[in-house]
């Protein structure tokens, strides 16, 4: 049984293969025909070129003033370790974003092809936008893609105009990338600085306030210096009370950045809590409540106390200023000098062919389908024939 369906299939495949040869002039003409028809194809259809750039990650800055700041007065959680994660998502945003795809189309040299001139400025950015992949690596790398594509029927001077089109958008994506990013970090650095002068001008007017009071109290009183317990009291109070005013200044800024729950506020909060209290109880007889030496300030005579007060305010908005002071400069330094620029590894460079269609591949697979399509045409035909014999015989 085996070997008649062997000899069954030998004969069918003889009788594919002579069918074949009778007919080779069809077949070949045929195969010819759609082949050279395809091949025409690839000169009619639109031609897509594809330009592509690739861009470094963003370098993980070191730990800003704030930080450091924070971290040497507190033990707050190091949060800063994924600030690396959080630059590369926000490009890779930022190239995805119609934003960026609008600053592209406001430039002269993308108005300037014949290939967007009839298009308003919507289409226009909703046409690059399509234009632009992206692509972002697991090693952080970004891979800027952008594709043009001609009409149809595209003549020498259109097919190079799209080349050069498809680099220009790359390019321009990178400097809009570049500008977004400076533009978003200067925009923040502004607003600390403005917060900063804010809180400053306060402290400075608040601290002339208490110079002209301890003055007066002075004058009036004839109080020039502090026993040694009392001072060692108000040492106590004064540096408890500058790192509070510091803190809660700490606190003021990082809300503009951070969310009211990210565990940088929440830490700050507990820590302004802890010197709070630490604040309360200096005030009324030390840390503990137990020191041999300690004595309560509101069993001062009313005098002293008054004006242990005012020298103590005096020294923290002191100590509060001149942080706020190097703060300021400190923040403007930053928005000129330490403004991350992109990174290029790979720059963009005009595609010497297009990508699509693919000459090659189109008329190989059109030769080949095409073979096969008439072979089988053939056959068929010729099983008909033969069926239609039989019948009349």
């Amino acid at each position: 049984m085996g070997e008649n369906n062997s000899q069954t299939i030998n004969f069918h495949f003889l009788n594919i293969i002579k069918n074949s040869i009778r007919n080779y002039k069809f077949i070949l003409l045929f195969t010819l025909a759609v082949t050279i028809f395809a091949y025409i194809i690839t000169y009619i259809i639109p031609h897509k070129y594809e330009c592509q750039a690739t861009l470094l990650p963003p370098e993980e800055a070191g730990p800003s003033n704030l930080a450091e700041f924070l971290k040497s007065f507190s033990n707050l959680p190091t949060v800063f370790g994924g600030t690396s994660r959080t630059k590369i998502q926000l490009y890779y945003e930022m190239l995805k974003s119609k934003e960026l795809a609008r600053y592209i189309a406001a430039k002269p040299e993308i108005k300037n092809f014949s290939l967007f001139k009839n298009l308003d400025s919507t289409k226009l950015v909703k046409t690059i936008y399509k234009s632009i992949d992206i692509e972002l690596r697991q090693s952080g790398l970004f891979i800027i893609s952008a594709t043009t594509s001609t009409g149809f029927f595209p003549s020498a001077q259109k097919k190079k105009e799209a080349a050069i089109a498809s680099a220009q958008i790359a390019k321009l994506a990178i400097q809009s990338l570049d500008s977004l990013v400076r533009t978003r970090i200067s925009t923040r650095s502004k607003r600390k600085i403005v917060l900063i002068e804010k809180l400053l001008a306060e402290k400075r007017h608040q601290l002339d306030w208490i110079e002209k009071e301890i003055e007066n109290f002075q004058t009036k009183n004839k109080i020039i210096a502090l026993d040694e317990q009392s001072k060692a009291i108000l040492s106590t109070a004064i540096n408890i009370g500058s790192e509070l005013a510091k803190s809660e200044i700490e606190l003021a800024l990082y809300q503009s950045e951070y969310e009211p729950n990210s565990p940088v506020i929440q830490a700050l909060r507990d820590k302004i809590q802890k010197l709070r209290e630490q604040y309360n109880k200096v005030q009324s007889g030390g840390l503990t409540g137990t020191e041999a030496f300690s004595i309560p300030l509101e069993k001062m005579p009313s005098l002293l106390r008054i004006y242990m007060n005012l020298l103590r305010e005096q020294k923290v908005l002191e100590q509060v200023s001149i942080f706020l002071e190097t703060q300021k400069y400190s923040e403007t330094i930053q928005e000129q000098t330490e403004i991350p620029g992109v990174d290029i590894l790979d720059s963009p460079t005009i595609p010497s062919k297009p990508y699509s269609p693919n000459r090659v591949l189109i008329t190989f697979f059109t030769f080949l389908f095409s073979l096969v399509f008439s072979v089988v045409l053939v056959n068929i035909r010729e099983w008909k024939l033969a069926n239609n014999k039989k019948r009349e015989a």
